[in-house]
């Protein structure tokens, strides 16, 4: 179980998000996510499944030409976009992980949010429409 992450159903259009457990304080790092790479040849399968919905872009330099893509197996798969984010999240490569923490103060039930560009004022467009 995650200290500080739960999951719950939020509407059709949106399905399920992750939520505060308690409050959380900036800078909190709230889940390491253990990645799984998705070779290459691979991608085009995932592509007409349910799991492309969680797959991650994974740019490491040293495998980009094997590993372009990945997925985690972690409670914050759940962790939707929005473009004033709560959370923020950095890729570690050497342990093949993504750190998702705090970048504010955060109370207990708010939904808890990333943006899906990677910086957290990035406003581009993203591949979907963006329901809040």
């Amino acid at each position: 179980m995650n200290e500080y992450i739960k999951i719950r159903h939020i509407s059709e259009g949106k399905g399920k998000g992750a939520f505060a457990k308690k409050d959380i304080k900036n800078n909190t790092i709230i889940d390491i996510a253990n990645v799984i790479l998705i070779p290459n040849k691979d991608y085009e399968k995932i592509k007409k499944t349910v799991l492309y919905d969680y797959c991650y872009i994974w740019q490491d330099p040293r495998h980009k030409s094997e590993f372009e893509n990945a997925i985690t197996l972690s409670i914050s798969q759940f962790i939707n976009h929005s473009f004033e984010p709560n959370v923020k999240y950095l890729y570690d490569y050497e342990i093949k992980a993504i750190e998702f923490s705090a970048i504010k103060d955060i109370k207990e039930g708010e939904e808890l949010t990333v943006n899906y560009n990677g910086l957290v004022n990035d406003k581009s467009a993203v591949w979907f429409n963006v329901l809040d």
